[in-house]
């Protein structure tokens, strides 16, 4: 038997067919529709519901699930086998075979297949598991001297369940272990390290109920899961899983980026950054960036942790530059055959990932520095532990995870204050969108459990109606909300970022308000306002969509299968769809990308959009199988998770998407498509917002009145608007200087005066003094005051982000009708400003949003007003 690593994959997945399973593919890193978890930690993660009997079309299957764990990060290339991202092979079986099969099947897999000795392996029982046992010793044969009874922390799952919980479904374990070293003295369950664990075996078969209580299932299910890296090391004859064939080209490549030689070299260090690569390779792929949050924390964490790694190989020189993503080819060596999603992904993984060494770099050195000060205090003053305080500096400012900082500070002898730090960090926690608010047991309630298991699958025929005659199965009614299960339904259910239809339903005496609809596995719930009548099971309803809503729904689906095809088009295939909202009056796509998209850009995506919607083209939505349609080139990066059979949307050779959505039957119904906006929304992922249709039409009207109203102000044509901007700025930056210096010199003074616009009688000068400060301001005003003639002036000046205006009247018109009181209050608005004073001075401020400049010719226009009013 071949002992290459891929070779053991492909061995077991053709084992467990040839046993009638059928193999599914690795369900994403993310994992998809159970909030529960922040990332797949477990082959049996994506099977929830057939474990729970919600779904039953399936009955055994077979994986190898790339998973991911952080639980023990400080054990990573310290401990032979402890990794973040490994690969678990595992079997399952729903309510089919049990505990015979699959002992039988490993046993079979192990020292058949593999050849491996029956005498290099021992197996662990529960204590009360006497079915196993007697498996293991009288079908199998094994002696009695090599089975070993454990209890309910090392033999039950989960661990300890049935004390401590949680409640759900759960059972006894048997675990099977290798000799690695037939010499050394041992047992499986003692501290020696001759055996290695490799297979776990966990037979569920009990519903845990509170207080403890132990139900039988009715039906019983096998859950097992073997490290496919341990599994190679055992065989492979290696000490630690990180000198398998796989990690080979990694380690190699990462002392090739860092420029230093394997000789000598930390082995636990370069293990430390393998693994971490690895993690993150396989994660960017699966949609996950780097942030302050949630998945993406994780992620970052990893990041910065391989390179602080990588900074402790290099003790005599800086590590200046990024050097992880100059890797990222040698992981998709090992790895890019088993999963072909990275080598798809490489470009926008190499992007990410090679931003984020470059983010973490340039405050790596400020931190350390800050941190070499503190230190340095700390150790004059003979104290050896690190306020807490310091340590949230370096996470929140640096960006220095806490294990980090911990780590570096235990090098060096200093202790830290880890629950003031967790006591700071509280208010980030409470408000992280996903961490600490996801659940720990994997089988929390879904919400099934309230609605019987005898109702039937909603029946969804939106596809080619918005209208049906339909049967009310399940509803469930609070105050006037209430949510209604039918039959069979046109709407659309939430899914794939497209939102739930509206509408109606009605029957006899009954009318409800649909303002939502939801999916929960097989059943379309209803979100209604019940505005006539009383609900009922069993009674008949039509079901009406709202066709205008609905038709903006189509519209801005297809339109965003075109902008991403466009994306892709005009950015290159690194882009990869991260997220997307379509709602009836808007849609926003969220993708995979390292910089602001240029205007130029973004022209060339919005025409290459239109382009496909002016040639109304026909959008083919046809039902292929999974393989089929990533054959013909379809792209399936964001949503649900498909099965076997998918609905693929085609458009010409432009696009072609896995989609469960609703979309127009040609692309001309969308009208037209304009981009509103382009910006961040995390660490290399970009957001457009569009309209389309009628939306798209008064979006460029409302443009055009903008555009009115600003042609109108600068009573100038549309096409000379920029012309006169252009002017008016230079005027601007005129004035500026020409005030600047008249406030300072006598001869820019007078030719200030003497440039003012005349208004009737008099003159009026409004200026900004750039940099001038209050105390020249005033000064200023006091001149114009003293000798100006017939002035009436508006001043202004900018100092700490507040705006500070002066407005007054030379001192021959102190005794006119003029009252700048009266006046101030009018330009109030304008500027936005509050104050007081005199008839004769009147001075006021406001935060300084820029509003002076803008407003220059609406005060002027103001003033000259205000004196042809009082006759002057």
């Amino acid at each position: 038997m071949k002992t290459a690593t891929n070779d053991l994959r492909k061995a077991y997945l053709d084992f467990f067919t040839s046993k009638g399973h059928t193999v599914v593919a690795s369900d994403s890193l993310v994992p998809q529709n159970d909030s529960s978890l922040l990332f797949t930690g477990a082959g049996m993660n994506q099977f929830k519901e057939y474990f729970l009997g919600i779904k039953k079309d399936l009955k055994r299957a077979a994986t190898s699930q790339k998973c991911l764990r952080t639980g023990d990060l400080d054990e990573v290339g310290c401990t032979p086998f402890h990794h973040s991202f490994f690969e678990m092979l595992g079997n399952f079986s729903f309510g089919d075979y049990f505990k015979k099969e699959a002992i039988t099947w490993a046993w079979e897999f192990l020292t058949q297949v593999l050849s491996i000795p029956k005498e290099r392996l021992r197996i662990t029982v529960h204590k009360k598991d006497t079915e196993a046992f007697e498996i293991w010793h009288k079908t199998i044969g094994l002696p009695k001297e090599w089975i070993y009874l454990g209890g309910d922390k090392s033999n039950f799952w989960p661990a300890n369940a049935p004390a401590d919980g949680p409640n759900g479904p759960c059972g006894p374990c048997s675990e099977i272990y290798f000799d690695r070293n037939p010499e050394l003295q041992g047992t499986p369950v003692d501290d020696s390290g001759k055996f290695a664990e490799i297979w776990n075996l966990v037979f569920t078969q009990y519903d845990r109920q509170d207080g403890g209580k132990l139900v039988p299932l009715k039906n019983k299910n096998i859950d097992t899961g073997m490290g496919l890296e341990r599994l190679a090391c055992v065989l492979q004859g290696k000490a630690s899983n990180f000198e398998i064939d796989i990690f080979l080209p990694i380690h190699e490549a990462i002392l090739k980026a860092l420029g230093i030689e394997s000789k000598n070299v930390p082995q636990k260090r370069l293990y430390c950054i393998s693994d971490h690569l690895r993690a993150v390779v396989f994660s960017i792929a699966d949609g996950v960036v780097p942030s302050n949050e949630g998945r993406g924390y994780v992620i970052r964490k990893l990041i910065r942790r391989a390179l602080w790694q990588a900074h402790q190989l290099m003790p005599k020189q800086k590590l200046a530059k990024p050097f992880l993503f100059k890797a990222i080819p040698a992981v998709l060596l090992s790895m890019g055959d088993a999963y072909p999603e990275l080598r798809e992904a490489e470009e926008n993984i190499r992007m990410v990932l090679s931003q984020e060494e470059e983010r973490f770099l340039k405050t790596l050195e400020d931190g350390l520095r800050i941190l070499e000060t503190q230190l340095a205090g700390c150790a004059k003053n003979g104290i050896k532990t690190v306020s807490a305080a310091i340590i949230f500096e370096l996470y929140d400012t640096y960006g220095f995870p806490e294990d980090l900082t911990c780590a570096i500070l235990d090098a060096k002898g200093f202790s830290t204050d880890r629950k003031g730090f967790e006591k700071l960090m509280e208010d980030q926690r409470a408000r992280s969108k996903e961490g600490s608010k996801m659940s720990v047991e994997i089988f929390a309630s879904s919400g099934l459990d309230k609605i019987p298991s005898t109702i039937p699958a909603t029946q969804f025929l939106g596809y080619e109606v918005l209208e049906t005659k339909s049967k009310v199965l399940w509803h469930q009614v609070e105050g006037r909300r209430a949510t209604v299960i039918l039959d069979q339904t046109p709407f659309y259910a939430e899914s794939g970022g497209q939102v739930g239809d509206q509408g109606i339903i009605k029957g006899k005496d009954l009318q409800l308000k649909i303002l939502d609809t939801q999916k929960l596995d097989k059943y379309f719930l209803h979100q209604a306002e019940v505005l006539k009548g009383t609900l009922k099971d069993g009674v008949a309803v039509t079901a009406v969509v709202d066709r205008s809503l609905r038709e903006g729904l189509l519209r801005n689906h297809t339109a965003t299968h075109l902008l991403h095809a466009a994306l892709r088009t005009t950015l290159g295939n690194s882009v990869r769809q991260l997220g997307s909202r379509v709602a009836p009056n808007r849609l926003r796509f969220d993708f995979s990308f390292g910089r602001s998209v240029t205007i130029e850009e973004l022209r060339a995506i919005e025409r290459s959009a239109n382009d496909q919607i002016l040639m109304n083209l026909p959008v083919q939505k046809e039902s292929k199988s999974l393989n089929e349609a990533k054959k013909e080139g379809a792209l399936a990066f964001f949503g649900d998770k498909y099965g076997d059979k998918v609905r693929m949307i085609s458009i010409a050779e432009f696009s072609k998407e896995l989609c469960g959505g609703t979309h127009c039957d040609r692309t001309g119904q969308i009208g037209m498509l304009i981009i509103t906006g382009e910006s961040s929304v995390a660490s290399g992922v970009r957001r457009i917002e569009a309209v389309t249709g009628a939306e798209a039409l008064n979006y460029v009207r409302n443009l055009q009145d903008i555009i009115s109203g600003i042609s109108k102000s600068l009573k100038v044509g549309a096409a000379d608007i920029p012309a006169r901007i252009a002017k008016l700025t230079e005027d601007l930056k005129s004035q500026k200087k020409l005030s600047a210096k008249a406030a300072a010199n006598p001869a820019d003074f007078k030719t200030l005066l003497e440039n003012a616009p005349k208004a009737g009688s008099c003159r009026i000068l409004v200026a900004m003094l750039e940099n001038a400060g209050i105390t020249a301001l005033r000064d200023f005003s006091n001149r114009l005051r003293e000798e100006g003639q017939k002035l009436v002036f508006v001043i202004a000046t900018s100092q700490e982000e507040k705006l500070h205006v002066i407005a007054g009247l030379s001192a021959d018109l102190q005794k006119t009708p003029l009252d700048m009181k009266v006046l101030f209050g009018r330009l109030s608005g304008p500027l936005n400003v509050n104050g007081g004073g005199r008839p004769d001075l009147v001075q006021g401020g406001a935060p300084d949003t820029g509003q002076f400049a803008p407003a220059k010719r609406s005060i002027e226009e103001t003033i000259a007003a205000y004196l042809m009013e009082k006759g002057m």
